[in-house]
């Protein structure tokens, strides 16, 4: 077994734990968090299009909701003017009223994955020494995860970083609080150094295939670029 360390960074003192057990953000559908009803669920699909879209292909897009629901979801959005029924040659089509003034609220709570991934990157511009490579992996990077799910997150280090020194920790704690903070889902980290990696890639541990397959990147090369690079140079260290 590799000595990968992996760490529940969760502690936030200000606000009770069961806050935010019951506060998590459903980042794969965060429109969800704001409209929990159906009617969230067809303004999460028509805020990623610019065309207009039948209850089909809505039916087809949404996470959550019948057909008859998300058809009633839609006569009740187009009745409060959010959204606009075109009609076809069978029935209607559907599309986000852009100049709505709701509609911003909405635009913004369909981003709420990309604004939460800028936010994770720009928090690791000031960690002393940078890691070799950061990324997030698992069902929070496939967007098939659930508002239950912890956000995973892969940290590699040079061999010479000490992560067991406080002035370490302490970075990822406050990075991993301010990720619950700015969403209420919990970080859990996977710590290893280049070294430990080159170890687990060697092993075939299958962590490292959703890491390689569904990796996002927050900071350095690709994670399969950031696997290989430490097993060339686990190499090179076994035969000097």
């Amino acid at each position: 077994m590799f000595r990968a360390r992996i760490l529940s960074l969760c502690h936030y003192t200000d606000i009770a734990p069961e806050y935010w057990h019951n506060g998590r953000v459903d980042l794969s559908d965060p429109t969800q968090s704001l409209i929990p009803s159906l009617d969230g669920a067809v303004l999460g699909v028509l805020a990623g299009t610019e065309g207009a879209l039948s209850v089909t292909a809505i039916k087809r897009l949404a996470r959550r909701g019948s057909r008859a629901g998300l058809s009633l979801a839609l006569d009740r959005l187009t009745f409060h003017g959010l959204v606009i029924a075109e009609p076809a040659n069978r029935g209607y089509m559907y599309r986000l009223n852009r100049h709505h003034v709701l509609t911003e609220a909405v635009l913004s709570a369909a981003s709420a994955r990309a604004e939460l991934l800028t936010r994770m990157r720009d928090g690791l511009t000031s960690w002393e020494p940078p890691p070799v490579h950061v990324c997030v992996f698992g069902s929070f990077a496939r967007s098939d995860g659930g508002p239950d799910s912890d956000i995973d997150v892969l940290v590699v280090t040079s061999d010479g970083v000490d992560r067991h020194a406080e002035w370490w920790t302490s970075q990822l704690t406050t990075w991993a609080d301010n990720v619950l903070s700015w969403s209420g889902n919990r970080v859990e980290l996977l710590s290893m150094s280049l070294s430990e990696l080159a170890h687990a890639a060697r092993a075939e541990e299958p962590v490292l295939d959703s890491i390689r397959n569904d990796g996002v990147v927050l900071l350095g090369p690709a994670p399969s670029e950031t696997i290989a690079s430490a097993v060339r140079v686990g190499k090179k260290e076994s035969n000097r």
